[in-house]
């Protein structure tokens, strides 16, 4: 019975090893740096002061998933982070077109703007094109 036992939980461990090398088998092996990369915004008034916006969201126009993280706001008050290095899986290694849309405080306009942004089996996330600076009117 022990034996039994055995040879299934082997079995059981090595289908799991073929589908994890399954997954992996989709990126070719390379070698990337240790940095973590992450692709930000800054939100700025029409007169260049930074501003600190309400209703940032993040949407991946291929999946049209949400990838707008909790903590979006960085440095700044009007920096904002789009992706990150931990959210490649979520990109194509040839870009997507990345929509990030936000309100001003006070004014209430909203302004968007498309970014093409790559992951995937890239080492890092890269903004392929895309403004650094949204600016309200």
């Amino acid at each position: 019975m022990t034996k039994k036992i055995f040879i299934l939980l082997v079995l059981a461990c090595c289908l799991g090893c073929k589908k994890k090398q399954a997954e992996v088998i989709d990126c070719p092996p390379k070698f990337c740096t240790l940095n973590f990369a992450s692709v930000t915004v800054q939100f700025q008034d029409k007169n260049g002061n930074v501003v600190a916006v309400k209703d940032y969201t993040v949407i991946n126009q291929r999946t049209k998933e949400n990838l707008t993280l909790t903590n979006t706001q960085i440095n700044n008050a009007g920096d904002y982070m789009i992706v990150h290095d931990g959210m490649r899986s979520k990109l194509s290694s040839e870009g997507d077109d990345i929509v990030v849309t936000a309100t001003h405080p006070t004014n209430g306009q909203t302004k968007s703007a498309t970014y093409k942004i790559s992951g995937g089996c890239n080492c890092h996330v890269e903004r392929i094109s895309g403004p650094q600076v949204i600016k309200f009117d």
